[in-house]
């Protein structure tokens, strides 16, 4: 049996080297470069962590630029919106002032028509006396009447 080990020492080493090689191999391969196992994850760490603070600053910077975009675009809207609140104010005041100056030409206008309105009414009472007096004006002259002594002109007044 001695002479069978002897003859197949080499199969046997051949057939456990190629069953156990890889799972030995593998172990004692883990055992040797554990600490360059550790390093590569180490920096694959390293490298992600650089990675998302990478994307964190732009994200970060991005988020600046539209802070700053909002900002501007709110004092640009402030701006406007003050400058329309001025000449709104602008509008109302001088609709103020011309409601103003309307009243007191309406407070003129009715003291005119009221003295207009008074000095027709005289008028008219002018004339209707006037018209009644022309009417009765006829009455106001005597009648011719015949005497034997003299004769009035013809027109004449008799008191």
């Amino acid at each position: 049996m001695i002479d069978l080990l002897n003859i197949n020492y080499e199969l046997i080493g051949t057939i456990s080297s190629i069953a156990g090689g890889g799972a030995l191999g593998g172990f004692i391969s883990t055992m040797v470069n554990r600490k360059e196992i550790r390093r590569i994850k180490k920096s694959e760490a390293v490298q992600s962590e650089a990675t998302a603070k990478r994307e964190d600053a732009s994200a970060a910077t991005e988020m600046m630029g539209l802070l700053e975009r909002t900002v501007a675009h709110m004092e640009k809207m402030n701006s406007y919106n003050e400058s329309n609140s001025e000449s709104l104010l602008k509008m109302v005041r001088e609709k103020d002032n011309i409601n103003d100056r309307m009243k007191k030409d309406m407070e003129l206008l009715q003291l005119q028509r009221t003295e207009d309105h008074r000095r027709i009414t005289g008028l008219e009472k002018t004339v209707a006396r006037e018209l009644a007096w022309r009417k009765d004006s006829d009455y106001h002259f005597c009648e011719i009447v015949d005497c034997d002594v003299r004769r009035p002109p013809i027109g004449s007044i008799i008191r």
